[in-house]
């Protein structure tokens, strides 16, 4: 609950109290999870020309980056693109983004040309609603 939920518009005394905008502010509720855009999460393998292993961050911005150079600006705020994480180890990666561009952000990392100065590939490996389906994904692949 919000603060200044203890304050009623029939309790402000000045002359804005009749204006709908007071009224929207007082009345202000949080952002019910329902309410908010559906997400996915998308795995995805990186394969690097001659074993080189970058860093996360270095991935994370070479990603990034690819998805601004297609999209812009406004279709990068738009995805809501979120870096969950890299394992290094396993050259793979999870990217959670708005449900809506799920198949913009897949064109994004096939756009992947170059990291670290060496030819590299970025496959989709499993999209899925939630990070706990990824985890059982992980699992499997660290099992074998």
């Amino acid at each position: 609950m919000f603060p200044w939920r203890f304050w009623s518009v029939t309790e402000v005394s000045s002359p804005a109290a009749s204006l709908s905008w007071v009224y929207a502010f007082w009345e202000m509720k949080a952002v019910v999870k329902a309410g908010r855009g559906k997400r996915r999460y998308l795995l995805f393998h990186l394969t690097v020309e001659g074993g080189f292993k970058p860093e996360a961050e270095e991935v994370r911005k070479a990603v990034y980056e690819a998805y601004r150079r297609l999209f812009g600006l406004a279709g990068l705020s738009q995805a809501e693109l979120a870096w969950i994480g890299y394992m290094e180890n396993l050259e793979l990666g999870i990217l959670r983004c708005s449900h809506r561009a799920v198949s913009s952000l897949r064109a994004a990392l096939a756009m992947t040309g170059m990291l670290g100065g060496r030819k590299a590939r970025i496959c989709t490996v499993r999209v899925s609603g939630t990070r706990k389906a990824l985890k059982e994904v992980l699992s499997q692949v660290k099992s074998s």
